[in-house]
């Protein structure tokens, strides 16, 4: 501490102790949706062609009594309330010895459930739902008075496995599940060019698959499943290759957020805002109680999570001097500024002993009212370009990413040495699309 004979005080401020820096902004899961499906009538299509003409033919539960079942139409399938519905039409005839009833025309009907095993098949459960048919109540065959009715019943059971074997080969061929997702997650190796002219890429970071039961109704069936991944638009170099984990095992969840996010990653150097401050503070007068100093030098940095703002001052109080501030981004407005701006501990316990009048000038609130940057021009410019380009993505050969951004949500700011990154997500859904 010097006092020159003018009545000018020197002091001088050692910087703030160095604080250690949150280096990576943290991360946002979002989900990409793969809309898998089949309609029924795609799915009636392939159990006509694959479904033998002839069904049963062995004993029922009359001894001495066989049947002979065949198809006699073509399978209709529907689906409603998340079931399946076949209707199997087949003429059944009886024998018993030397003796045989004509062919009797029926409708089968039977209900399906869908579930998904730990290996990603998915399987159908098949249980008999009766005739939509009336039968006589008795035919008579040789010696035998008989119940048809209950004879159909009675080998509905390996009609039962028949069906639920090729119904569930049938759809995961239609519905190739494991073989879908391996694509996309894949796919997420390499990062997906948008702009090649401003040099934009999406980088997808996948993290678990999530699946929903299997939806049918209105003749559709469907498969709601996630994707689990970060995603980052990157303006610059292309980003590295990354090594993915193996495909994961599928989780089975009730429902799942569809909801896929970017992050827009917006840097703001320190050397720009040193442009923004330097015409409101270098060269300056400012006032407290009767005193005066001029800033002459002025630099940021940063340290932790905080900015610190070193001050460089003649007149009456000549030195070097730190002020700290907390960075602070308003997503309603675009705005970046700083609050809490305050002398650093070490330059106020200096102050303190000598010059307290600064500790109370403007010096502080024009910092914090005039430390500010609008950011609204580049997070829309940066909206803009990741809603246009995610219109049609291709990730692969025909597989697409078609994405529709409907809002913006502010993610997370650090503060690095040389500048503070602020993180904007857009908001939107997506979808794979397989072509």
């Amino acid at each position: 501490m010097l006092s020159s004979c003018a009545g000018v005080t020197t002091l001088t401020a050692g910087p703030p102790r160095a604080e250690a820096f949150r280096s990576v902004l943290s991360k946002e899961v979002s989900t990409l949706n793969l809309p898998i499906e089949a309609t029924t009538t795609e799915l009636a299509a392939v159990l006509n062609r694959t479904v033998p003409k002839e069904l049963y033919r062995g004993a029922t539960r009359t001894s001495g009594l066989t049947a002979d079942v065949v198809r006699n139409g073509p399978i209709a399938v529907t689906a409603a309330d998340n079931y399946l519905y076949v209707t199997l039409p087949v003429a059944m005839s009886l024998s018993y010895g030397m003796f045989e009833t004509p062919a009797v025309p029926l409708t089968l009907r039977f209900k399906a459930t869908a579930g998904i095993t730990p290996d990603w098949r998915l399987h159908a459960e098949i249980s008999y739902q009766g005739l939509s048919d009336l039968l006589a109540e008795e035919v008579g065959i040789g010696p035998l008075s008989l119940k048809p009715r209950s004879i159909v019943e009675g080998i509905t059971q390996p009609l039962q496995r028949v069906l639920s074997d090729l119904v569930t080969r049938k759809i995961n061929e239609l519905i190739p599940l494991k073989a879908q997702v391996a694509k996309v997650w894949n796919s997420a190796r390499q990062p997906v060019p948008l702009d090649k002219n401003r040099s934009v890429w999406l980088k997808l970071t996948p993290h678990e698959v999530v699946m929903c039961p299997l939806s049918a109704r209105d003749n559709r069936v469907k498969l709601s499943v996630g994707i689990s991944t970060c995603a980052e638009l990157v303006v610059g170099p292309e980003p590295a290759a990354q090594a993915l984990p193996p495909l994961p095992s599928l989780k089975l969840v009730t429902t799942f957020d569809r909801t896929f996010r970017i992050a827009l990653n917006a840097d703001i150097f320190y050397k720009e805002l040193r442009v923004i401050a330097a015409p409101l503070l270098l060269n300056k007068p400012f006032d407290s109680d009767g005193e005066r100093i001029v800033v002459r030098g002025f630099d940021l940095y940063g340290n932790g999570d905080r900015l610190v703002i070193r001050l460089e001052t003649q007149g009456a109080l000549e030195g070097v001097f730190y002020l700290t501030a907390k960075p602070v981004y308003d997503p309603k407005t675009g705005i970046f500024s700083v609050e809490d701006v305050d002398f650093d501990m070490q330059t106020r316990s200096l102050l303190l002993q000598s010059a307290d009048w600064f500790l109370h000038g403007a010096i502080r609130s024009v910092i914090q009212d005039k430390l500010n940057m609008n950011l609204n021009r580049q997070v829309e410019q940066s909206r803009q370009v990741a809603g246009k380009a995610l219109a049609r993505v291709p990730l692969m050969d025909r597989v697409f990413l078609r994405g529709d951004i409907k809002g913006l949500k502010f993610g997370d700011v650090i503060v690095q040495r040389d500048k503070i990154s602020l993180q904007v997500y857009t908001e939107g859904e997506s979808a794979i699309i397989f072509q």
